[in-house]
């Protein structure tokens, strides 16, 4: 969590750009992320943190109150509704935090933004629609209101309050929504905590029947229902769109005003309308069995779930070349090479990658190469907030990632299974059979031994590998030569086992475990035993 107190971040540097002369710094930038700048919920000097904090205060009085008495009349359904929401939130949380490629948010503004959804806009939601229901029901009569109230009032009160925390988490923290992803994350997880909560009123709901006792059956097909088979085109989607569209606004200030206004205004219209349409008594007849919950989802929701999976795919190409452009100048070297940019930019591809050394190195090594793309993904990070290429920090993290290289590199290979062909066995010879007639037998003859002169000794064996020495917590340069004036080869990462062979004054010849042989300072070494 960043310090309240610190000083604002200086203008974001211009950003990195490949040319025919080899990569440099752009003359103009009209937009650049500051990737590297983090802040946390916690920012006392902002209005809108205190804000924050007075609706969570009113707003947990009347969401725990309405808990209690779910617990209290209902404790095993409420119990098992909780329960069954913890193993579907936890991974939903998760797929959305995982799916940001390269700058996560912070852990604060994420539970921020559940607890805003969860509590907030659940408290405000409660007690605004009940008001305007009762409204509608005076104007229209108690019928209009029980078919239409949860289409025409749920929608624009929920939407609203729940929009109204995204713009809050950018007003406590403007920093963290510098690109499109963001608002879809704080968006979704708004919606995530909204539609948790929401949906143990629906589970307590269904076992609150007269007559019924506490049951476990109907909250297990409520939540099969609204969590399995129709919670991907609910609340999620709906706050995910109206988020996209305010980071539009925010963060696009190269655009005209009015264009980034009419993409805000546009997709919070939209969630409403999505929302709209999913409440309203239209083709409810549908709902009848797994097939009717099927169409009604196809028909109701998939749409605007596809109009959403589309700007996050585009959200993320928006991040990937963000990525490239911050990382121009290392592409193609020991830093960051080309299958390694390729890589970054999936998960498929980067799990497959750490698959694959894991197969070549072993688990240390998939961990290692796990290790070296948080730090290349960091290179990016730093960068962001550095005034250059040779700023100390973007140079200290290069070397912390060739560390890395270096310690994969010195680790030795699997041996892998080598499919040796298969040879039949030889046939056996045939018999001797004896001849007709025999010969009389001969005298035995002296045997004569020939002088042969004695076996060479055998050649000394070359010594196994044992390690010697380790490399010091500070890690050390080599050398291809015992020549310090030439450049050092490799930097060695702390902790590696080496072999001392052969030594040249302070000069040190040493192999590793993979049979790597390089010289080294041997006055830096330490003794393995």
């Amino acid at each position: 969590m960043s310090d309240p107190h610190a000083q604002p971040a200086p203008p974001p540097a211009a950003p990195v750009m490949a040319t025919a002369s080899g990569p440099q710094l752009a003359t103009t930038a009209p937009y650049l992320p500051r990737w590297g700048v983090q802040t946390g919920l916690l920012q006392r000097r902002q209005p809108a943190f205190w804000l924050f904090v007075i609706l969570l205060a009113l707003t947990t009085l009347t969401v725990i109150g309405e808990q209690l008495l779910y617990l209290q009349y209902f404790p095993q359904g409420w119990i098992i509704s909780v329960v069954l929401l913890a193993l579907y939130v936890v991974p939903v949380v998760l797929a959305i935090y995982i799916l940001d490629l390269f700058e996560r948010e912070p852990l604060s503004l994420i539970i921020g933004a559940f607890l805003w959804g969860g509590v907030i806009a659940i408290g405000l939601a409660v007690v605004i629609n009940t008001s305007l229901i009762e409204v509608l029901a005076k104007l229209f009569g108690a019928s209009f209101a029980q078919q239409w109230g949860a289409a025409l009032v749920a929608p624009p009160v929920e939407e609203t309050v729940k929009y109204l925390g995204v713009v809050t988490i950018f007003l406590i923290a403007r920093s963290e929504i510098d690109d499109l992803f963001d608002g879809f994350v704080y968006g979704a997880i708004i919606g995530l905590g909204f539609a948790a909560v929401e949906n143990v009123q629906y589970f307590i709901q269904s076992i609150g029947r007269p007559g019924a006792g506490d049951e476990i059956g109907p909250v297990l097909q409520m939540f099969t229902f609204r969590a399995i088979l129709i919670g991907a085109y609910m609340h999620v989607l709906w706050t995910g769109l109206s988020g996209l569209g305010l980071a539009y606004y925010v963060t696009q200030r190269d655009q005209p005003r009015q264009k980034r206004l009419m993409y805000a205004v546009g997709l919070f219209l939209l969630a409403i309308l999505a929302h709209f349409i999913w409440n309203s008594p239209l083709l409810t007849e549908l709902l009848t069995g797994f097939g009717g919950v099927f169409v009604f989802g196809l028909i109701k929701g998939l749409p605007f779930l596809i109009f959403l999976v589309l700007l996050v795919l585009l959200a993320q190409r928006r991040e990937q070349r963000w990525f490239r452009t911050f990382t121009a100048r290392d592409l193609g070297t020991d830093v960051l090479s080309q299958a390694e940019m390729a890589e970054l930019g999936g998960l498929r591809s980067r799990w497959s990658a750490r698959r694959a050394m894991a197969a070549r190195k072993g688990s240390q090594g998939g961990k290692l190469h796990a290790q070296l793309q948080r730090e290349q993904i960091n290179l990016a990070m730093i960068r962001s907030r550095a005034g250059s290429d040779d700023d100390p920090s973007v140079v200290a993290q290069r070397d912390r990632i060739r560390g890395i290289r270096g310690q994969i590199n010195a680790l030795p290979d699997v041996p892998q299974p080598v499919a040796v062909p298969y040879t039949p066995p030889a046939a056996p010879a045939a018999p001797a059979f004896p001849t007709a007639s025999v010969a009389p037998a001969a005298a035995p003859a002296v045997p004569v031994v020939a002088a042969t002169p004695p076996a060479p000794p055998p050649a000394p064996l070359a010594p196994a590998w044992t390690p010697t020495h380790l490399v010091p917590a500070a890690g050390m340069a080599a050398w291809v030569a015992p020549d310090g004036t030439q450049p050092a080869v490799a930097q060695l990462a702390p902790g590696v086992q080496l072999m001392i062979v052969e030594e040249q004054g302070a000069w040190a010849k040493v192999v590793g475990s993979n049979s790597w042989v390089g010289w080294v300072d041997g006055r830096l070494l330490i003794k393995a035993w």
